[in-house]
């Protein structure tokens, strides 16, 4: 499966997987001209900013490995543009990472919390 599409369904399973722990999903693939956040939750009072990692075998690092010094800081910049744009500079905020598999089998996915 090709990097996009690949990317999107592990995203939407992402997605349905917060939803069945009870999470708002408030926004997907949030753009701003620092680059993307992947979802943007609400669990409980915490907004959380998640990065999500799809794989296709469970072979590589784990998902939070994944996220470079440069990408975790570039998150940060995200965040705080989100943050600043939507007026929540006072928010509970955690930014967290998913690791979807994804096969033959059902998805499995590594939730790291606060991982960044």
């Amino acid at each position: 499966m090709k990097a996009k599409p690949l990317g999107r369904k592990g995203e939407d399973l992402a997605a349905s997987y917060l939803r069945e722990l009870g999470w708002e999903v408030i926004e997907r693939n949030y753009r701003s001209w620092l680059g993307e956040i992947d979802l943007v939750c609400r669990d409980h009072d915490t907004l959380v900013f998640v990065e999500v990692k799809t794989r296709t075998g469970s072979g590589f690092a784990r998902p939070d490995q994944s996220v470079t010094q440069r990408k975790q800081a570039k998150l940060r910049r995200l965040v705080e543009d989100y943050l600043i744009r939507h007026r929540l500079e006072s928010a509970d905020v955690r930014c967290d990472v998913l690791g979807v598999t994804v096969g033959s089998g059902r998805p499995s996915f590594d939730h790291i919390v606060g991982a960044l």
